[in-house]
């Protein structure tokens, strides 16, 4: 994608066309020069020039009015996000912060995923190599009790008190410990002390590309592939994976992005030249629009093969209600060119992405709502998630027994029957994302989330 340098009342901004991505440009560095009336001015200045729900700003906006500017930003989207087209989706982070993520793959914390339900914590994800896989935590497994230095407390009372999980496991700082025990699944309860450290994800994990076989026709392959993160460091192994299922002629494809909430537009595009092997130059692949005002940005994003491309036939996708922003942009903009299905939990419903702006000589980064994607048939919009937009959506459950990839865990068992007959064994129904205020599973997310945990709910 394009790197493109704005200005606005006299600070100059990076603007990144990326989703969720991060760039460079500006200073971005220091706080020399700064305040909290210059940050508000930073942010209402970019908005008016760059938001692309530009017509739903409030007009006569004082900045005076907000003690800060991420209280101004969240002002300044309120009616955007009463419409479900922002919901948080612009936030305020730090360049430092949001490259760390996006560039490296990295962050601070214990090194897992959870969800909650019915006030019990569960783990969804344990990164390679982190103080939580160090320390015996697994997917599937279950933190009964959390020792913050004075006694272990038992999970239903810490979230009773902090429900989103926002302070009990202390700040995104090295050396910052905590006590734990936990049941790992099947087993006995177990108490460790675990440290915080600078984790790195691996974007594909290590059993993350796999090939099974087809259960209608077990001579037939699937290539499986789980991505976790659209960063930088996904490329090199997207491309190893991609070059492993041409060589043995797979046609088709299980990329499961059950936890993915996104990352940089260009791995986006990468995975859709990876599956052009039988596209033209010619044949689109997404639009990125504009506000009406910056319609000269727009851009037409066309296929590019890649030495390492396949040609599917059919695609089955791997979602849930986390599945969003770049992951959807995938799924979205491959759907008129092979046969898809999503497969598991309809996605969040976020068709747009956000431009980073940098304020000279402030340590801020706006991370704006700036542009929307549609594919080549002009579809986009998917606010209410993807279901609606696909001729399949096949409901399954995310069995924590069992690791992504292995045949017989429910998401890719139903994925591996959709490839085999073309049919769900249950429709998932369109607008099934809303029904989730109704459930008792959850993601613990903070209201303003650090950059790591806007791409990655649930994230500690």
């Amino acid at each position: 994608m394009p790197r493109l340098l704005a200005s606005a009342a006299g600070i100059v901004c990076s603007l990144i066309a990326a989703c969720g991505g991060s760039g460079d440009g500006g200073d971005g560095g220091g706080s020399s020069g700064c305040s909290a009336a210059r940050e508000k001015r930073f942010v209402l200045d970019t908005a008016r020039e760059w938001y692309l729900f530009r017509d739903q700003l409030p007009d006569g906006v004082d900045p005076d009015q907000y003690a800060t500017a991420t209280e101004l930003l969240d002002a300044l989207t309120a009616d955007a996000r009463a419409e479900g087209k922002d919901r948080f989706f612009s936030y305020i982070t730090t360049r430092q912060a949001d490259d760390a993520i996006l560039q490296e793959g990295q962050f601070v914390g214990f090194g897992f995923r959870s969800h909650i339900e019915d006030g019990r914590l569960w783990l969804t994800d344990v990164y390679e190599g982190s103080p939580a896989a160090a320390g015996g935590l697994t997917r599937g497994a279950e933190i009964t009790h959390l020792d913050s230095g004075s006694g272990f407390v038992p999970m239903s009372t810490v979230l009773e008190e902090d429900p989103e999980l926002a302070t009990a496991f202390g700040p995104a700082t090295e050396g910052i410990e905590r006590g734990m025990r936990f049941i790992p699944p099947g087993g006995t309860p177990v108490e460790a002390v675990f440290t915080k450290a600078v984790v790195t994800i691996l974007p594909v994990p290590e059993d993350g590309v796999r090939v099974l076989a087809l259960p209608a026709n077990p001579t037939v392959p699937v290539g499986y592939l789980s991505l976790r993160t659209f960063t930088t460091t996904a490329e090199a192994p997207l491309r190893e994976a991609y070059d492993g299922f041409r060589a043995q002629g797979i046609e088709y494809f299980i990329v499961d992005l059950r936890y993915n909430g996104g990352g940089l537009v260009r791995i986006a595009e990468l995975i859709g030249d990876l599956n052009g092997r039988a596209r033209a130059g010619s044949d689109v692949y997404l639009h990125q629009l504009f506000n009406e005002a910056k319609s000269g940005r727009n851009t037409v994003r066309r296929f590019d093969p890649q030495d390492e491309s396949v040609a599917p036939v059919r695609i089955a996708f791997i979602t849930t209600g986390l599945t969003a922003s770049a992951s959807e942009i995938v799924i979205n903009s491959l759907a008129p060119w092979a046969e898809v299905a999503i497969v598991g939990e309809d996605t969040l419903g976020k068709p747009v992405g956000q431009s980073a702006f940098d304020a000279s000589g402030c340590d801020l980064r706006l991370r704006l709502v700036a542009f929307r994607f549609t594919n080549s048939q002009d579809s986009g919009d998917y606010y209410d998630g993807l279901a609606a937009t696909l001729p399949f959506a096949c409901r399954a459950g995310d069995d924590l027994a069992l690791s992504p990839g292995d045949p017989a865990e429910a998401s890719t068992s139903e994925a591996l029957a959709w490839l085999g007959s073309g049919a769900c064994g249950e429709v998932l129904p369109p607008g099934s994302r809303a029904m989730k205020a109704f459930s008792s599973r959850r993601m613990p997310r903070a209201r303003h989330p650090a950059a790591v945990e806007s791409y990655l709910p649930g994230i500690i």
